[in-house]
């Protein structure tokens, strides 16, 4: 939107403008040398008030939010929205904040931190927090480990320390305005905190650079470890990028390679064949595929003393419904999408859309009653480990440990403390590692084509059962067992030699396919006929339409220049064609 003023404004002040019947809050962002002179004939309607007297944002995170809005498809406002904190652009004041020392040297090369241990990463991140006397921001995927940084770190680099709050409200403004007045010169926090307004930046950490926990999780969904990097070469901060496995991006222009590999501790083991019930190795009343060596195994872990997790990315008691009579599959009716079936509530939740779906008597495309539960879930999974474990009587089911209170953890580890388990879970449950000794984690179906629709499922099914080898108190006499339909095949063959094996076979293929990183995926969500009208645009100028993972809800297509894009999308996100609540939604893929 472009207004006048009696003198040109610096970049970055906020500014009242009116708009419409009402007033709305902006930045100042071109002078009227910068305009195009016929986007200014009409007459121009003027400011009303400039809040600001210096810009509220650091220069670096300026020309970081510049270059997201002009890089990305959605524009400099909603990088803007994601930026600040609400206070900021509901025009609280904001005292200027005392000079800072200034930046004066280049950024340099990445360096890379990627060794298999938390504890030999947390170290080297500390001892160049040390040597750093000026700002310095570093990153987690999610807050347990964060947590886990914090508690090491010495007493001295804790008083100047300040955790990035979750969320908004006066928490995040109180921090906010604490860190941009430099009273805190230490930021850590997950992905939200690469926005915290940190004079002198000088030093960005990123930990676990390649977990999808990094990107944002509202809309536009920024990747936190791509802003961070360009904001530290903005800065001339220095980089450290580190982890238990890199990005396809990071080991495409580095030679980082596995520094130890967990040899004799990892067992590949055939899933039972759910038709096969009279088969010795199948041996569960319920018809879940729990191998014998999975059994035996658990059960020495055990007798040891020791906790065992079997994780299974799949709540509820079963991720399919079958026809037995006509072999399809039973979908969601209102976007297409998989869902997921709970016995106890009888009914199915779309995992795309959320439509909650009654669990039919018969199926809906021939009228058949033989229906059958495929990929069983933690439900189904929790029934038949009580079965085969009655006498040690500590089986837990924790689908929702991610979401646990502090007092059901506590009371959790307390019981644990007393006596061993098996706990079922998703892969959240990793997290436990840190806080008592697992000797076993038996991954149920370590077929990642399983676990989500899209061509980074192996990257990520291997991430974090690599991890799995690591994390933790004991890892280095900790089992894992793989459960497959393909065991020691594809990409598990990687776990004996390494991430960058993995990622050599990776890569030849995404070069092929042009997947990222060679190119963009950008999914364009939407309902309604705006969807199709996108579809028709892109197409008409040579762009590939693919399914998305939303199924009838969104489309993917793969870009080498998002400029096109752009301009492409552009009047999709016209003021004056669509309302708050009517604009496509976009997610980029850089990995």
């Amino acid at each position: 939107m472009t207004y006048s003023f009696e003198t040109p404004l610096q970049e970055g002040l906020r500014v009242v403008v009116p708009l419409g019947k009402g007033i709305r809050i902006g930045f100042s962002w071109k002078s009227s040398a910068c305009l195009d002179s016929s986007r200014t004939e009409k007459s121009l309607r003027n400011l009303i008030s400039v809040l600001d007297q210096t810009p509220c944002l650091t220069e670096d995170l300026w020309r970081t939010v510049q270059w997201l809005g002009a890089a990305l498809p959605f524009g400099i406002g909603q990088v803007l929205k994601a930026a600040c904190p609400s206070a900021l652009l509901d025009g609280q004041e904001v005292k200027p904040a005392e000079t800072t020392p200034s930046i004066s040297r280049q950024a340099g090369t990445p360096s890379f931190c990627y060794y298999p241990r938390e504890s030999d990463r947390f170290r080297m991140y500390t001892e160049a927090i040390e040597k750093n006397e000026k700002g310095t921001l570093v990153l987690f995927p999610d807050r347990e480990r964060l947590k886990s940084f914090y508690e090491t770190l010495p007493a001295g680099l804790r008083e100047s320390s300040c955790v990035w709050p979750v969320g908004g409200g006066d928490r995040l403004w109180e921090t906010w305005q604490a860190v941009r007045r430099f009273e805190r010169k230490i930021v850590l926090g997950t992905s939200g905190a690469v926005f915290a307004p940190l004079g002198a930046l000088s030093l960005v950490i990123v930990e676990e650079e390649a977990d999808p926990g990094h990107q944002m999780p509202l809309f536009p969904r920024l990747s936190a470890r791509s802003v961070a990097a360009k904001r530290a070469s903005y800065s001339g901060a220095s980089l450290i990028l580190g982890g238990t496995f890199p990005s396809s991006r990071v080991l495409l222009s580095s030679a980082v390679i596995a520094s130890e590999l967990p040899k004799g501790r990892v067992f590949f083991v055939q899933s039972p064949s759910l038709s096969r019930s009279g088969d010795p190795s199948f041996s569960s009343s319920r018809e879940v595929p729990l191998s014998r060596k999975l059994l035996d195994e658990t059960r020495r872990c055990l007798k040891d003393g020791r906790n065992a997790l079997w994780l299974l990315d799949r709540k509820g008691y079963a991720g399919e419904l079958h026809c037995l009579e006509c072999g399809r599959t039973i979908l969601c009716g209102r976007c297409g999408g998989r869902t997921r079936w709970h016995f106890e509530k009888k009914s199915g939740e779309c995992l795309s859309c959320g439509e909650e779906i009654p669990w039919p008597e018969v199926c809906p495309f021939c009228r058949s009653p033989l229906l059958e539960a495929r990929q069983l879930g933690l439900e189904s999974t929790y029934q038949a480990a009580l079965d085969h474990f009655k006498e040690e009587k500590q089986v837990f089911l924790l689908a929702e440990f991610a979401s646990m209170g502090k007092r059901a953890r506590k009371e959790l580890y307390r019981e644990l403390g007393q006596k061993a388990g098996l706990l079922l879970g998703t892969r959240s449950l990793l997290g436990l590692c840190r806080n008592m000794d697992v000797g076993l984690i038996a991954w149920l179906d370590a077929d990642t084509s399983n676990w989500k629709p899209d061509f980074g499922a192996r990257a990520e099914g291997f991430r974090i059962i690599w991890e799995s080898c690591w994390v933790g108190k004991n890892a280095e006499t900790r089992k894992v067992l793989l459960q497959s339909r393909r065991p020691r095949q594809g990409w598990q063959i990687a776990l004996e030699a390494g991430f960058h094996y993995f990622w050599n076979q990776e890569l030849r293929e995404r070069k092929e396919l042009k997947l990222p990183p060679y190119s963009f995926l950008v999914e364009v969500s939407h309902r309604g006929e705006m969807l199709k009208k996108i579809k028709d645009a892109m197409e008409q100028e040579g762009i590939e339409v693919l399914s998305g993972i939303r199924a009838a809800d969104s489309i993917q297509v793969k870009v080498l220049d998002l400029g096109k894009l752009r301009r492409i999308l552009e009047p999709f996100f016209s003021v004056k064609n669509v309302s708050r609540n009517n604009v496509p939604r976009l997610c980029v893929d850089f990995e």
